[in-house]
């Protein structure tokens, strides 16, 4: 650490000597380029507005920011100079190396403006000069002294020596005392991240600063633990996930149904003129776009039921949506002669996920349209429950024995399998009931009524 940090620290001065000394005067005088420019537009809208105002302004720029302008008419005769002159015959005319730099861009003024260097004769300091042609015509010139840039290039460059001399010093020593008591717990933590890897989680980095060194021990020792724990739901998280495709598989059946049922009636010509045609396509398109959905939301219940991702909560009217749910499944239904009543509150509002909760209603009216016998008549009822909402779906048809009433909850537990296969069913969708409606902080039950069975969901 110490060779290190002494091999960067004299890279780094000596880096600062060669800027210094090949980039400093070109940077300046490329700065310098962005403040003539600034500066020229600067007097020209001046002069455009205010002539007679122009020689203080631009004395005012001289003494200011130091940059010395003339302003020549068309015919070359001087107008302005904020630079004091040696005598009054030099008033009307310009400095030769001005006239000479004029002479040989004649062209290019006429476009654009020319910066370049000049230097006097029989002076040793070059200038900066930016030379423009005017609205009027007028010539602007503007100079600028480098300021013996060189001279503060050396002097820099000393400064960097001795600076960089003195950290190198200094710098070198701290981090050769102190590079040990650095590297110790490091060393340490090494060995307890080697055990890891082994699968060995007993060592404890033992190391209670409360620098970042002491914060990276805890957190290796917390890494630890977790990856202790995380060995147990390893298989856990394993045994989710088969469980999580077969979710997706039976989830996707139903919007299959409905869109079959609608394009076999767009099919035989159920929907004789252009408004049916127009919902029947919108059904459908809007059951593909659920399919895709369905997909992505399966895997976010997977996180869910970790704990990974908060619901995607917001107030909804539930008697709309339970509407909305069973117009999308009416064809089922009509399928099988089955009535279907729904009593639902006008006002009733939920504060839950919108696209969870429509999958329970799907997944309650699906299951009682497949068990509904006798007089086949299924019950959809919202009420309002407490400082939540009580939905149930009730269907005539053969009781629930008792044994099976717990159970029923369970993935893939199915009463009777013969039954079950008849539909279809692979017993997953009351699962996904009871976990959407945990979720939410509610759940989930069933009960044997008079002439059927009610499965119901309490959603706060």
């Amino acid at each position: 650490m110490a060779l290190i940090f002494v091999l960067f620290m004299i890279s780094l001065v000596l880096c600062g000597i060669l800027l210094n000394a090949f980039l400093l005067e070109r940077y300046y005088i490329f700065r310098n380029e962005a403040v003539f420019i600034e500066t020229s537009q600067k007097i020209s809208e001046e002069y455009a507005r205010n002539q007679n105002n122009i020689a203080d302004f631009i004395d005012l720029i001289d003494r200011v920011e130091g940059i010395n302008c003339i302003i020549v008419d068309r015919n070359g005769n001087v107008k302005y100079n904020s630079f004091p002159l040696k005598s009054d015959s030099d008033a009307g005319r310009l400095p030769s190396e001005i006239e000479q730099l004029v002479a040989q861009n004649e062209s290019k003024l006429a476009r654009t403006y020319v910066y370049s260097i000049i230097e006097k004769p029989n002076e040793q300091t070059p200038h900066l000069a930016f030379l423009l042609r005017m609205t009027g015509g007028e010539l602007m010139i503007l100079r600028k002294p480098l300021k013996g840039i060189s001279e503060s290039v050396s002097i820099t460059n000393q400064f960097y020596v001795f600076a960089g001399l003195l950290i190198i010093f200094i710098g070198g020593l701290f981090t050769f005392v102190f590079s040990k008591k650095i590297t110790r717990p490091i060393i340490e933590m090494s060995n307890v991240a080697e055990g890891i890897s082994n699968l060995d989680f007993d060592k404890r980095v033992i190391h209670d600063s409360r620098d970042e060194i002491g914060n990276l021990g805890k957190s290796i020792n917390k890494m630890s633990e977790k990856l202790r724990a995380g060995m147990n739901a390893l298989q856990q998280d394993i045994q989710r996930r088969k469980q999580l495709v077969r979710n997706i598989s039976h989830e996707l059946k139903t919007p299959i149904g409905v869109i079959k049922g609608y394009a076999e009636g767009l099919r035989f010509g159920v929907a004789d003129d252009k408004k049916m045609t127009k919902k029947y396509c919108l059904v459908i398109a809007e059951e593909c776009n659920r399919m895709d959905n369905l997909v992505r939301e399966l895997l976010s219940l997977s996180m869910l039921e970790s704990g990974i991702v908060q619901l995607s909560t917001t107030h909804f009217n539930i008697g709309i949506l339970i509407q909305q749910r069973a117009e999308r499944l009416e064809m089922a239904i009509a399928e099988k002669g089955i009535t279907l009543d729904l009593d639902l509150p006008t006002g009733l509002s939920l504060f839950a996920d919108h696209e969870l909760l429509e999958r329970v209603i799907d997944n309650l009216i699906t299951n009682a349209i497949h068990h509904a016998e006798g007089a086949k008549r299924i019950k959809v009822t919202a009420v309002g429950k407490g400082n939540g909402v009580l939905i149930s779906v009730f269907n005539t048809g053969i009781p629930i024995p008792e044994e099976d009433l717990e159970g029923i909850w369970d993935v893939f537990y199915k009463v009777d399998k013969a039954r079950s296969r008849e539909y279809g069913g692979h017993g997953l969708g009351l699962s996904i009931v009871r976990s959407i409606a945990e979720l939410h902080g509610g759940s989930a039950g069933v009960a044997n009524v008079e002439g059927g069975v009610t499965f119901f969901i309490e959603i706060p």
